[in-house]
């Protein structure tokens, strides 16, 4: 008795969608464009894994009553968009704000590394690959305002200090004169 032949392995069918190894490589060049940035909105809301949210949190001894009303752990959600208009709009950050904003950094970055990865790595069709560059161009932007925000804190305390610095010297200059002044009288 002689056993029938296996059937050849059923083929899966690539569907015409998926997203070619050409296409995939030049989104991910597309991503680390100086200005990929450019035109794209800061997202309303983004998703953050609540555990990494909170973990974040814990490590820097953050509480839930420290976080500005845009952020949300327990949903693991932030208003980003709402956020940055806010602080943008700040004449001063405070202390605790200025904490918010360099962890959100950390979690915006864990972000774009993750859906770097995804871009690079998964099976995606060629909508799922746009909606996660769109995504992660729009998480650039926002890292980039976050960024911004914090550098023209620094800039302003870095103002401030010349400001004090020149007032002091203008101070001397004139205590000098006026004792030159008293000498010579």
């Amino acid at each position: 008795m002689t056993m029938p032949p296996n059937p050849p392995p059923p083929e899966s069918p690539a569907p015409a969608d998926l997203l070619t190894e050409a296409e995939r490589d030049r989104l991910l060049a597309n991503l680390h464009r100086t200005l990929v940035w450019v035109g794209v909105q800061d997202p309303d809301r983004l998703e953050i894994d609540p555990d990494l949210l909170r973990e974040e949190m814990a490590r820097d001894r953050i509480g839930p009553a420290d976080l500005p009303p845009e952020v949300h752990p327990a949903a693991g959600t932030v208003d980003l968009r709402h956020l940055i208009w806010r602080l943008i709009h700040l004449s001063d950050l405070s202390e605790k704000e200025e904490t918010v904003a360099k962890e959100l950094i950390e979690v915006l970055k864990a972000k774009e590394a993750a859906d770097e990865e995804r871009l690079k790595e998964a099976r995606l069709t060629r909508e799922e690959a746009h909606r996660i560059y769109e995504e992660t161009a729009a998480v650039i932007r926002s890292l980039l305002d976050l960024r911004d925000i914090l550098a023209k804190k620094e800039h302003k305390t870095d103002l401030d200090r010349e400001i004090v610095k020149k007032k002091v010297e203008d101070v001397r200059r004139w205590n000098a004169l006026v004792d030159s002044m008293e000498g010579k009288s």
